[in-house]
């Protein structure tokens, strides 16, 4: 048996450790910015860290043994204590385990071949004292430095150093090492920050560790019949590992015992080795472990310690283990188990000892109340189904007293299970289980409950269950909460019982004499009626609000007098739901092969779907409709039977029995009959038809409850129609479904006609689900079945244009015309395709015929004639033939042509300004998606691309729609500024590698550099803040352009950027993503009202927002004062058009608001219904922001593509504007 104590013993796993020097512990190279440097202070004092400095080299050092960077990272004031960790990481670091480590900030972290050396403060570039190093002088080592015989080591690796390091070293070469034996360092995978914030560490990159030990021994652990200590190893990995030459002691440095040639662990297997302190054969260990406490030590074959475990006093023949086996968690074991599988079984309380008070009139307090107590019992109410899976009960015996409320805020379902071995159970137990839980008595609301659970171990199946105790009303109260429990010959005595104050989903029953409460924590699917007699009501006893209430736990739980409801017959458990993916039968009815009358209203006609030779079938539905509310009833018929006359509408009442129809995998239960059934009325109202996702009709645990059910799928895309025995496969972006044709209807139809083709926009399905043959493993065994053609709505929407090319891309006067194509998809014939074109901004638009391409499929190709210079705008315009539609469609490209239509200058002379200008809201260059080649002179050179930023800049001379950006990919150019240039690249504002730092603003990409002379570069346009403002009429025409504003004051300093103002009273930003490290350090001291002679940089839209981008500490003029009364408010209120739009699949919402303001932010359909709340009443303070939509609604689910309405309410400031997504 294995007892796991409240307390557990004082146990360290350690490392040999040494007082000396000061050194590099840990080096982080993760993923983005996810960057750092460790230092360590092992010289048994206090350190004043301003006494050294980090010196640096990027990509190799300019100079042989210089610092391109010397004393680049101080440490003013700082004092590190002895045995302790300074940790600098990125500026931009978003990981939370870094962030919580981290003492300060620097931009340049290492990208894995950058030179990180600990020098003494003061260092030159060519005067230095190396304490310690990552990396060497030299040239650039490509893309990192091999480390421990790992190539690239010091790139997307973490690095540790070994616990033996004591010292710096400046010899990298030594300190790298050739292998994992000989260097100072542990390689470990990117984004390892385990050890981060401490030093030194044990590191067992082996699978072997320590899972148990006895260090005292009285009466327990034989061994050669003496009571020995032993240390038990276990080999977590999935394979043998040997351990030849492995030493082993308790004292460090020594070794008592040495394990032979050819010693291996098996995989998952054990091996206990005896601490005798005799010289005799292994696995016996030359020296004894102490019971006051000591340590124990495992040294790999090359003499390093790789396991140290240090423990303090130790109980006689009580073991100290991992459970579950391997893992982190460590238990006193009683009895050890030496050799075998670490287990738990804890100490119980009976319930019983929690519940039971003598007299709960006067006092129902728990005796135990908040204290921690382990139980042990039968599950009576699953967490499933119940609400947000926070309520379990538990009872570990039958009658009074012994049950209990499980309660967790979170979920039950976010709970790690374990069993008794410790290993995780998935989902958690079921109803029936046996399970121990350890947890704090709690009081809610006059009710006991089991709280703040830290363990639940679950056993399976129990062997004895739990029967309900048959109780009268009058007997219910203290004694039996949280007990399972049953009523026999009730009524319904209130529908409401909160009425008229509230509706809680309560209902009472009454025996004649006494009333209870009735519940809904669980989804039982009852509609009570005043006076409705009840045969039978069981469920577990809750106390809350006042009353005690029984709580149903599922449909078979409330049996009514009379026809049993249709959803007691299919409601099965949700474990039973997640055991039928696998067993393929844990879903069938409960009331399997009994004999019911039900009644329902007919939602499939009989005679529509095959049901065999001679059989008929149809469904009926309870009327109230939802999950588990539908049966298929089925009649074996006869030869010459007629199929009997059942239709859509139809009430009746009928008597069969509960069958299962096994098809594969599936069962569907339908109910049996002899052909006797009563239509009570005729042409009633059928159940409103819920709307599911495809998703939702996979697996069981979803899928089950739509057995049968009329239900509608909305805004899919044919994903298949190529299938022996199914009509097409159908998926709204939540996972296929298959639909099926077994009715008749549809089975005529497409014997004429052809299938839906793959890619067809579906609008909406209607049908029943059909549990049917397929696969639980490719979720197949579930299909959507429509009765009629009208229940399929396909290629409803308008022809989809996409992808536009034209040829040449840059047109001069010696091309006479430019083709233009782009490529035009329906579920239907395109019927015409046309492009309309104007010349020099004329508002008359001529039209040229487009037709299909024969080698293309689905492309349409027209030509464009020209004459001489001039600007010609285009769109394009393709209408379908309208067939099963109400009228033919029309779409545009672009789709709002006033935003900004598609467009070329024909010129011999490209520049700058023609593929920046644009007098249309859009910004979109006309020459998106060209390659063209365009001269200028740099002003953003090799330090703007080595900022953050990663892209230069250029201009063609002074003024608006003079400026451009562009990147060379993963080519570095040493471009200085002043240089002319002349760069081919491809021309786009629709980054899809950086969206939303670059989208919005008209790059070249990828492009080639051909540089000339130095000429200078152009003067700065002059400009004021109301130029640059984010509404203002022209400010797209500033972007690239290098611009000087006069006279500013720092109006605040924001999360990212600064906020400038001057004397026109108009904002703008300032950002350091093009700054160089002395600019870095300036702005990171500006202050809000500091007053700056000028400011000099790059206008750019990134992140959602025109900025101007300073480059060096020369861009920032003189301070010049600072103005106490710049608390001012800039902002209006504005909703700005979102970006990208068209959208596909995410775009950016962009406002500003005046003053603090509570903010609701919200999209609706074009008809209304809300879709998703972006900002739900947040405070927000004055300013500019930005929000991302990702085309999901509320419930997570993906939109259909089309029109949607945004709207922004900020105090009494409203607006709204529309946008398109495209799919």
């Amino acid at each position: 048996m294995i007892r796991m104590l409240t307390t557990l013993l004082a146990l360290t796993i350690s490392y040999p450790q040494q007082t000396s020097g000061i050194f590099f512990s840990e080096y982080g190279e993760g993923s983005g910015n996810e960057k750092y440097l460790e230092i360590f202070n092992g010289t048994g004092a206090d350190l004043d860290l301003s006494n050294y400095s980090l010196s640096t080299c990027s990509n190799g050092c300019n100079s042989v043994n210089e610092f391109d960077y010397p004393n680049n990272v101080t440490f003013g004031g700082v004092i590190l204590e002895d045995g302790d960790v300074y940790v600098v990481c990125h500026t931009q670091s978003t990981s939370d385990e870094i962030e919580s480590e981290c003492d300060q900030t620097f931009q340049y972290m290492s990208n894995g071949n950058d030179f990180f050396a600990l020098t003494l403060s003061g260092a030159t570039a060519s005067s230095y004292t190396v304490i310690d190093k990552i990396g060497d002088f030299g040239d650039d080592p490509g893309d990192g430095w091999d480390v421990a015989g790992v190539t690239d080591g010091t790139k997307d690796h973490t690095l540790v150093r070994k616990g033996l390091v004591v010292n710096g070293n400046n010899d990298w070469t030594a300190s790298a090492g050739l292998s994992e034996e000989d260097s100072e360092w542990i390689v470990l995978d990117q984004n390892t920050w385990d050890y981060l914030g401490s030093h030194p560490h044990e590191i067992n990159t082996t699978p072997i560790v320590v899972n148990e030990f006895v260090a005292a021994t009285d009466n327990c652990c034989l061994f050669n019949g003496s009571s020995e200590d032993f240390v038990e190893l276990y080999n977590s990995g999935d394979a043998a590992f040997d351990i030849s030459g492995w030493g082993f002691s308790d004292t460090d440095g020594e070794v008592a015992t040495v394990a032979p040639e050819g010693t291996s662990i098996g995989a998952g297997e054990f091996m206990v080795l005896w601490y005798t302190g005799e010289a005799d054969a292994f696995p016996q260990i030359d020296s004894k472990l102490s019971g006051d406490g000591e340590e124990i030590h495992v040294a790999d074959a090359n003499g390093n310690t790789i396991i140290l475990i240090e423990f303090g006093e130790q109980t006689d023949d009580i073991s100290y283990g991992r459970v579950p086996d391997g893992e982190d968690t460590w238990v006193n074991i009683d009895p050890p188990t030496p050799g075998e599988t670490n287990e738990l079984v804890l100490a119980l309380t009976s319930i019983y000892e929690i519940q039971y008070v003598e007299d709960p009139a006067a006092d129902d307090t728990s005796p135990l109340l908040g204290q921690e107590v382990n139980i042990n019992g039968v599950v009576t109410a699953e967490f499933w189904g119940s609400s947000n899976y926070r309520q379990m009960f538990v009872q570990d015996a039958e009658g009074p007293w012994n049950g209990i409320q499980c309660y967790r805020n979170e979920g039950w379902d976010t709970f790690e299970w374990v069993d008794a071995s410790g290993l995780p159970y998935p989902n958690g137990p079921a109803e029936g289980d046996e399970v121990t839980l350890s947890g704090t008595v709690e009081s809610f609301s006059g009710g006991t409950q089991l709280g703040s659970v830290s363990l639940c171990m679950v056993h399976g199946p129990a062997a004895q269950m739990i029967t309900p105790s048959v109780v009268n009303i009058g007997d219910l109260g203290e004694a039996y909460e949280g007990c399972l429990v049953a009523l026999e010959s009730i009524h319904v005595d209130s529908e409401n019982p909160d009425a008229p104050g509230g509706d809680y989903g309560e209902w009472s029953v009454s025996d004649g004499t006494n009333s209870v409460r009735v519940d809904d924590k669980w989804d039982y699917y009852f509609y009570p009626e005043l006076e409705q007699q009840l045969s039978y009501l069981e469920g577990v006893l809750d106390h809350n609000y006042g009353n005690f209430k029984i709580q149903p736990r599922l449909a078979r739980d409330v049996v009514e007098d009379g026809p049993a409801r249709i959803q007691r017959i299919q409601q099965v458990l949700h474990s039973d739901l997640i055991k039928a993916g696998l067993d393929e039968e844990s879903d069938k009815s409960y009331l399997l092969s009994q004999e019911v009358s039900i009644r329902g209203v007919v939602t499939m006609p009989a005679g529509l779907s095959y049901a065999g030779t001679y059989g008929w079938k149809f469904i009926i539905s309870d009327i109230n409709g939802g999950p588990w509310s539908a049966l298929m009833v089925y009649n074996p018929g006869g030869e010459g039977q007629e199929i009997p006359v059942v239709l859509e509408g139809d009430l009746m009442t009928l008597t069969g029995t509960i069958a299962e129809y096994n098809t594969g995998p599936a069962n569907m239960t339908e109910l049996d009959i002899s052909g006797v059934f009563d239509i009570i009325d005729v042409a009633q109202p059928t159940p409103e038809i819920p709307i599911v996702s495809t998703g939702d009709l996979r697996w069981p645990t979803e899928a089950e409850q739509w057995g049968t059910v009329m239900v509608q799928v909305e805004d899919a895309v044919v994903t298949g129609n190529e299938f022996q025995y199914d009509l097409i496969e159908i998926d709204d972006g939540t996972g296929s479904v298959l639909v099926d044709d077994d009715s008749d209807a549809i089975q005529t139809h497409y014997e004429t006609y052809p299938k839906p083709p793959v890619g067809g926009l579906v609008q909406s399905i209607e049908g029943w689900v059909y549990h049917h043959y397929g696969s639980n493993v490719d979720s197949t065994a579930y299909k959507l079945c429509p009765l009629y053609m009208e229940d399929m709505v396909f290629g409803a929407g308008p022809p989809t244009i996409s992808a536009p090319n034209r040829e040449p891309c840059a047109p001069t006067t010696l091309e006479n015309e430019v083709q233009v194509s782009c490529t035009v998809t329906d579920n239907s014939t395109i019927s015409e395709a046309l492009v309309y074109y104007s010349v020099d901004g004329g508002t008359t638009y001529n039209t040229v015929l487009m037709n299909a391409d024969a080698e293309a499929d689905s492309v349409y190709t027209g030509v464009i004639p020209l004459s001489g210079e001039s600007t010609v705008y285009y769109y394009f315009s393709a209408t379908d033939d309208g067939v099963d539609q109400s009228e033919p469609k029309t779409s545009t490209l672009p789709y709002e042509i006033t935003d900004g239509p598609l467009g070329f200058n024909i010129t011999d002379n490209l520049t700058i300004e023609h593929i920046q200008e644009t007098t249309f809201p859009s910004g979109v260059s006309l020459y998106e998606g060209c390659t063209v080649t365009v001269s200028g002179v740099v002003t953003g050179g090799i330090e703007q691309h080595n900022s953050s930023y990663g892209s230069y800049a250029f201009q063609d001379g002074s003024g608006q729609w003079r400026g451009l950006v562009f990147d060379t990919g993963d080519q570095e150019v040493d471009l200085t500024r002043g240089q002319e240039v002349t760069v081919t690249g491809l021309v786009t504002d629709f980054d899809s590698d950086w969206l939303f730092q670059n989208g919005g603003n008209t790059r070249l990409i990828n492009a080639t550099v051909v540089v000339g002379e130095s000429v200078g570069e152009p003067a700065p346009m002059a400009v004021s803040c109301e130029d640059l403002a984010q509404d203002a009429d022209e400010v797209e025409s500033y972007e690239g352009v290098l611009v000087r504003l006069n006279n500013v004051s720092i109006a605040s300093v924001n999360d990212f950027d600064w906020t400038v103002t001057d004397a026109t009273g108009a904002v703008t930003l300032i950002d350091d993503d093009m700054a160089n490290m002395e600019a870095d350090n300036l702005m990171s001291e500006l202050i809000e009202g500091q007053e700056l002679e000028s400011l000099v940089g790059i206008f750019n839209y990134s992140f959602g927002t025109y900025k101007v981008q300073i480059r060096d500490g020369a861009d920032l003029g003189a301070t010049v004062g600072i103005k106490e009364d710049i608390h001012l408010n800039p902002y209006a209120y504005s909703l700005y058009d979102n970006f990208p739009n068209p959208f596909n699949p995410e775009t950016q919402i962009r406002f500003s608001i005046g003053g603090q303001d509570n903010v609701k932010l919200v999209i609706y359909d074009l008809i209304g219904h809300q879709v998703r709340t972006l900002i739900n009443g947040d405070i927000y303070n004055a300013g500019f922001h930005a929000v991302h939509w990702n085309g999901l609604d509320n419930n997570g689910q993906k939109v259909p593509s089309g029109m949607y309405i945004y709207r922004i309410k900020a105090g009494d400031f409203m607006a709204d504007k529309k946008m398109l997504l495209l799919k």
